[in-house]
């Protein structure tokens, strides 16, 4: 039988050269549910962390400030509510002004109240001199916090990427929350987009990358094969404790990077960005085949 191993492709090398990066801070914050106050102060201090700690992006678990719960009781329905923060409410404020003194982009995880009086769980991108470039609105809500079943969340409609100029190099940053990973249009539609890293606030139990089960998928499998077929980074963060922490950064070929601990910290990584315009992207039909496919023979069955 002719040997076929001559045929493989491997993926570019993040290591093969020298690529311009961007230094992303995790920041795995406790959070207790409904403790709005302690909350906050530990995310802001996270944020002072990642500053003091050279970052140049910081991201924050899923609904921060309310430490994320289900809406799963007609109180926790009326609390959600409560504790909703419109996107020029005084926290959102404080936080743009905190960026804009560190100098530091943000992605900040939290439940917003609409000026439609609807409740979305967002993520806010605020840039290093504090100005908002969008609100991410999660897309893919499961039953227990969506609006049309018995939670009380209203699902996005949009993706968003927007350019970051770190030094002399600009790189193309989107968002997801946590759910939509599982959804592989998710990642699809933020590559189409240009998205190079992709960053995902969550509220979820994590399992360990090195200790994978081998019987079955999880979330953790699922996020390395939506980094490999889109070929881009992507970054996890977690509550700490509650949700047993566990974040993560995954590579544009699927490999793991790193994985935190599921205690509380702040630990900062630096992702050469640039190997995907240079080398994944630059190709099109890329390495692990985004230029083969073929919507004019799907749409015909995914949108009919």
């Amino acid at each position: 039988m002719q040997s076929i191993s001559g045929m493989r492709f491997p993926t570019p090398n993040l290591h093969d050269e020298d690529y311009a990066g961007m230094r992303v801070a995790l920041c795995q914050i406790e959070t207790e549910r409904g403790d709005l106050d302690g909350n906050f102060s530990r995310a802001l201090l996270a944020l002072e962390t990642a500053r003091e700690k050279g970052a140049d992006l910081a991201v924050t678990p899923e609904c921060v400030i309310h430490g994320y719960a289900e809406a799963n009781s007609t109180d926790d329905q009326a609390r959600l509510r409560e504790v909703a923060e419109p996107i020029d409410g005084p926290r959102i404020r404080e936080v743009s002004e905190t960026c804009a003194r560190l100098k530091l982009h943000c992605v900040f995880g939290f439940a917003e109240l609409g000026d439609d009086q609807k409740i979305y769980n967002s993520a806010a991108f605020i840039d290093d001199q504090g100005e908002l470039r969008y609100v991410y609105r999660k897309v893919h809500c499961r039953p227990a916090e969506s609006i049309e079943h018995e939670g009380l969340f209203t699902a996005g409609s949009e993706f968003h990427v927007t350019p970051i100029n770190v030094g002399d190099h600009t790189f193309k940053l989107g968002t997801m929350i946590c759910f939509d990973r599982e959804i592989p249009e998710t990642t699809r539609c933020l590559r189409a987009l240009g998205a190079e890293l992709v960053l995902c606030p969550l509220a979820a139990d994590t399992n360990r990358l090195d200790q994978l089960p081998t019987d079955q998928a999880d979330n953790e499998l699922f996020t390395r094969a939506r980094a490999a077929e889109n070929e881009q980074f992507i970054v996890v963060v977690n509550h700490a404790k509650r949700f047993n922490g566990g974040s993560f950064i995954i590579g544009p070929a699927g490999e793991v990077i790193m994985q935190m601990d599921s205690g509380p910290g702040v630990e900062v990584v630096t992702l050469p960005l640039e190997i995907i315009a240079k080398r994944f992207h630059k190709n099109p039909l890329g390495w692990l085949g985004w230029g083969y496919r073929r919507s004019e023979v799907y749409d015909k069955y995914l949108n009919p």
